[in-house]
């Protein structure tokens, strides 16, 4: 399993490395495009969509509000603070067992059309960027190494649980020491390269980024809990669906999104 899990990922970033790097921004479009499809494939499980007039629905509205995403008829100052305050909403959710009615399916399924399709349209956007490529490298640095902090931090100090009805595993030692190495990365990085104001706004968006990554996270389990599902998918060999990879970064990147926004870089 774990050598099946190492194949997976090193194949996974290959190929996202490559059409990140590449000089038509078609392959990233590609790319991107293909994972939010099937990641929406995968999130029509959580909704139990059975009849198929309901399945071509949700991908006729999938399709529409990608297509109006992708060609700009939804403007970034209006999609971006919008889904923010979803995902506040999702997170209050999640932790609290508030706003019960995210598990009713058609609010699911309306969840999914705005926050998958809105995160793969911020991805994509941040290659056009100037300096696209390395927005979209500090943007995954954020989601990643909160992930490993928390992981060798959790091993080591970990005793309280952070969500124990949803993941079990993750500990609030573990998720200090994700965020704490979210912190050491940045902070050298960003006041070397920029006045110290700018250096601090965009510090504390990947620390705030990296925080909702892992409430994504742990929304997505919350789903896959409720409906009795242990992954979204088996499509990755080791890793489950890709929706399981993706969650915290669905999370994460309208925040970092919002943050660049608010600077004008975005």
């Amino acid at each position: 399993m774990l050598k099946q899990r190492i194949i997976t990922a090193l194949v996974l970033v290959a190929i996202l490395l490559s059409a990140l790097l590449a000089e038509k921004a078609v392959y990233w479009t590609v790319f991107i495009s293909v994972a939010i499809l099937i990641a929406f494939y995968e999130w029509q499980r959580f909704c139990k969509l059975e009849k198929l007039l309901e399945q071509a629905i949700a991908y006729l509205a999938f399709f529409a509000f990608s297509a109006l995403l992708l060609l700009g008829y939804v403007p970034l100052s209006l999609i971006v603070p919008v889904v923010c305050v979803l995902w506040v909403t999702l997170l209050a959710f999640t932790f609290f067992d508030a706003f019960a009615f995210f598990h009713t399916k058609w609010v699911k399924l309306l969840v999914g059309l705005l926050i998958l399709p809105t995160a793969g349209f911020l991805i994509i956007s941040f290659k056009s960027l100037e300096n696209g490529v390395l927005w979209v490298v500090c943007f995954f640095i954020c989601v990643v190494a909160a992930d490993i902090g928390a992981y060798f931090s959790g091993k080591r100090f970990g005793k309280t649980k952070l969500a124990p009805s949803i993941s079990p595993g993750k500990t609030v030692e573990g998720f200090v020491g994700g965020i704490a190495l979210v912190a050491l990365i940045f902070v050298p990085i960003m006041f070397s390269q920029f006045s110290a104001s700018t250096a601090a706004a965009l510090t504390l968006t990947a620390i705030v980024t990296a925080i909702v990554s892992v409430g994504g996270d742990l929304f997505e389990s919350k789903l896959k809990r409720y409906v009795g599902l242990k992954d979204s998918s088996q499509i990755l060999p080791g890793h489950g669906g890709v929706l399981d990879r993706v969650d915290s970064l669905m999370a994460g990147i309208p925040v970092f999104s919002l943050g660049l926004l608010l600077l004008g870089y975005l």
